[in-house]
């Protein structure tokens, strides 16, 4: 009984399969010293071209990998955000503009083409009709992204790291960074974000640019025989993928070399970077969000610190193991419960009731209502040394006004329970997720709890 227990537990791992590295190198030889003695023959000059095109298909490669990338991430940024947005309103100028396009040239509080649910669909103002409309809207964004992961690429669920990692070990996964992954991935993240679950899209960003990097790299018969060669592009792709999510082209080399890659050549490490700067060169040509800058939130500080906020330091730092250690533990035990009750076939119930369960919650906060990126842009700005206060609420939900110190310290707390719950929970469901933003989220919340205390 044991042996056959044995036997099913491992069953769903015989279709896949490793590289044969010595036979592939093998290959790869073979394919070069037939090149290489084509010089011997009549047409030297037409193989001395060819030879030319070999060396150089390998930059072309990486090179358009590196554009495709980068006009990939704008577009989910571009979508993620309209979807975000809608959980809240509509523009009366058109359906097809977010919040920040709709009212461009005037104030969000002060813009009249702008319409919340309650305002479009019963001409009044209505909180509940905006509290409903919000949940259905994301229930259903979730739900539609399981349903299109489960049937059309089961493979676009959850971060794609570790997979990857396998992959360049050379494990294969067959499937695993196709063509048809590949749109399931980028469409269901849009949904899965914009639909308010406690996801981010950073993972899923180096998992769809191995995607675009083996899809391109399949159109050369160079990358077509060899898995060696296969692996250098999906390193520079993964190192893309990292670069236009955070915009640091050398912070996703250092990925892709220190935390992916298994085998990572001086070559290797050169098409990384070139790959990574075109890819965030393409986002920042697309501009998604209109400011100039590769990532929705950045920190700038132009007041030094002082000796007392060692402490406050010191009290994040022990927050952020704590809650760390924590996450980790609870994740294990939610997702062995996910693997015993819930089916494959349960993905699109289960995303839903996620869904339903967040925005019936976090609608009641406004630091939990926003966008992740667009809470974390706000969390990170300073507050202006005088009246500050030039904004009517004292800066966005009332952050720089003293006289709300102690509602903003209760919310940006239930901020922080409210999102560190719902990531543990959310993170592993079959739907593209990642944890770095949802992270980031939570330790922004505390930290500018912490602040606002100090």
């Amino acid at each position: 009984m044991s042996d056959i227990t044995h036997t099913k537990s491992t069953a769903r791992f015989d279709e896949f399969a490793t590289v044969d590295w010595i036979d592939d190198a093998a290959k790869e030889r073979r394919r070069l010293q037939g090149l290489w003695g084509h010089l011997g023959t009549r047409r030297v000059s037409l193989s001395w071209v060819y030879l030319a095109y070999d060396a150089a298909v390998s930059w072309i490669v990486v090179l358009l990998a590196g554009v495709l990338i980068g006009v990939n991430t704008a577009m989910i940024s571009i979508v993620t955000e309209w979807l975000s947005d809608a959980k809240q309103g509509v523009c009366s100028r058109g359906w097809w503009l977010n919040q920040k396009f709709c009212c461009w040239e005037e104030a969000d509080e002060a813009c009249a083409a702008w319409l919340t649910w309650d305002q479009a669909l019963v001409g009044g103002s209505s909180g509940f009709i905006r509290w409903l409309a919000f949940v259905a809207t994301g229930t259903a964004m979730a739900a539609t992204c399981a349903f299109l992961v489960r049937g059309y690429a089961p493979l676009a669920a959850g971060s794609g790291l570790g997979e990857i990692k396998a992959i360049l070990g050379g494990f294969v996964i067959r499937g695993f960074m196709g063509g048809w992954t590949l749109v399931m991935k980028s469409v269901g993240l849009a949904l899965a974000v914009g639909s308010g679950l406690s996801v981010g899209k950073e993972g899923p960003a180096v998992h769809m640019g191995c995607c675009i990097g083996n899809v391109v790299a399949r159109n050369f018969s160079k990358y077509r025989r060899s898995a060696a060669r296969q692996r250098e592009v999906i390193s520079a792709a993964a190192a893309a993928g990292v670069a236009v999510a955070f915009g640091a082209p050398i912070g996703g080399v250092l990925f892709s070399l220190e935390d992916l890659s298994s085998h990572f050549p001086r070559k290797t490490l050169w098409r990384s970077f070139l790959c990574a700067l075109i890819a965030t060169v393409s986002l920042q040509t697309m501009n998604p969000f209109r400011t100039g800058k590769l990532v929705m939130f950045q920190a700038t500080y132009d007041r030094d610190w002082h000796f007392f906020e060692t402490g406050f330091f010191v009290l994040l730092g022990v927050f952020g193991g704590v809650f760390g250690g924590i996450c980790i533990r609870l994740h294990l035990r939610v997702a062995a419960w996910r693997r015993r009750y819930v089916r494959p076939s349960d993905a699109v119930t289960e995303a839903a009731i996620l869904a339903l369960g967040t925005t019936a919650i976090t609608y009641a906060n406004v630091y939990t209502r926003a966008d992740m990126g667009e809470l974390l842009a706000y969390l990170l700005q300073e507050c202006p040394s005088t009246t500050a206060l030039q904004q009517p609420s004292g800066g966005w939900g009332g952050m720089c006004d003293p006289a709300n110190s102690g509602r903003v310290i209760l919310g940006l707390l239930a901020a922080t329970v409210i999102r560190a719950i719902g990531t543990i929970v959310a993170y592993g469901c079959r739907v593209p997720c990642g944890i770095f933003v949802p992270s980031m989220a939570i330790g922004a919340s505390f930290g500018r709890m912490l602040g606002t205390l100090a």
